[in-house]
């Protein structure tokens, strides 16, 4: 089982962006085959916020166009999808107690978690550095 981080999506909703050829090749392959792939909710609710964005996308999305991309990818793309569970909270607190573990990646920790627990095997991401501890078999950068 695949997956993919926000930032891809972003990338591959921005025709301006430099990544946008790689990452929209790479949606478009899940698009493709999409019983290989899965996003978690929290990937979906984050790039809701920034097809919103102004500072993110020079045209930002309405609320209707920005819900239209979620709906897609949700209820017709035909990919799974999955959410944090109760019982991923042993895993997730585990790494969140430790002394050392740096607060700005409680997000992407609990993506990982859930993804991980989902069965994913892949993860595509422009931040391979910070799901690199994070138990998933593959971090990819799908980009460089």
């Amino acid at each position: 089982m695949n997956s993919l981080d926000t930032n891809i999506l972003i990338y591959a909703a921005n025709s301006a962006a430099p990544e946008h050829a790689k990452a929209i090749a790479l949606v478009n392959l899940m698009l493709t085959s999409p019983g290989e792939w899965i996003i978690a909710d929290q990937v979906l609710w984050e790039f809701y916020k920034a097809l919103r964005h102004p500072k993110i996308l020079q045209k930002p999305r309405n609320a209707a166009q920005a819900a239209a991309h979620i709906r897609f990818l949700r209820e017709q793309s035909g990919v799974a999808c999955c959410a944090t569970e109760t019982g991923h909270y042993s895993d997730i607190i585990t790494f969140l107690e430790k002394p050392r573990f740096p607060y700005q990646r409680t997000h992407d920790t609990v993506l990982a978690v859930t993804l991980r627990r989902q069965g994913v095997k892949v993860l595509y991401t422009r931040n391979v550095k910070v799901f690199a501890d994070s138990g998933l078999p593959g971090v990819i950068n799908p980009i460089d």
